[in-house]
């Protein structure tokens, strides 16, 4: 593919934003529908625990082993964004710790990187959340340029500028820009139906009893017996 840069692209409202900071990414997971494929692969994970990344993607597509091109879309990010970096897995490193506190200065909400990340410990000392498929010390090259706000495919899941990237320790979820709406407000029902089972729990219900479950073994005529042999 060629290289080709758009400088912008269109973001969701900031009170929609600021309204899946208060989901976790299981519960936006399971809002979404399973018609989607928006889990990026478990292996990009947080580098530090307890971090919670929440922000409109700006799309990010290296060539490999090179990371000019992630300097570039720095330059083109604006407060809030999340830098979704496609580098195939590359062990050669995408950001680092400089880039961290640069970013941290812009005001960019966080980074997402299929491929590797280094300067780890200074990075948790900052609190920039961080989400690397590898942490490697092997630096890259500057001198093949890539695309930026374009469709790309990270951890295994397309990505779009203005998608919605919700991630913490269960991992990185993308919320395709077109349902972002609906997704918020599934969500928002699924959080109180749990709140509404806890207090079932409190009065001493269980989650078989709550979601039926027991209609699950009698349909698959599953015996039980009152003691083991």
């Amino acid at each position: 593919m060629s290289s080709v840069v758009y400088r912008d692209f269109q973001r969701p409202p900031k009170e929609v934003v600021d309204a899946f900071r208060e989901l976790g990414a299981s519960t936006v997971y399971e809002s979404i529908g399973k018609e989607y494929r928006c889990v990026m692969d478990p292996a990009i994970k947080p580098i530090a625990p307890d971090t919670k990344l929440v922000g409109p993607a700006l799309t990010v597509h290296c060539y490999p082993g090179d990371n000019v091109t992630v300097h570039k879309a720095m330059t083109l990010a604006k407060q809030g964004d999340v830098l979704v970096i496609a580098a195939g897995g590359q062990i050669a490193v995408m950001w680092g710790g400089l880039m961290s506190y640069q970013a941290m200065r812009q005001g960019i909400a966080g980074v997402v990187v299929d491929g590797s990340v280094r300067d780890v410990a200074e990075i948790r000392r900052m609190g920039f959340p961080v989400f690397a498929r590898h942490v490697s010390p092997i630096g890259s090259t500057k001198l093949h340029p890539g695309s930026i706000n374009v469709p790309v495919i990270c951890g295994g899941v397309l990505v779009r500028p203005g998608d919605l990237i919700v991630a913490d320790d269960d991992g990185v979820v993308v919320v395709p820009r077109e349902i972002i709406n609906d997704v918020l407000e599934r969500a928002r029902q699924r959080e109180q139906r749990e709140r509404e089972n806890r207090k079932l729990y409190d009065q001493g219900k269980t989650s078989y009893e709550i979601y039926g479950f027991d209609k699950v073994f009698r349909e698959k005529g599953v015996p039980e017996y009152p003691m083991a042999p």
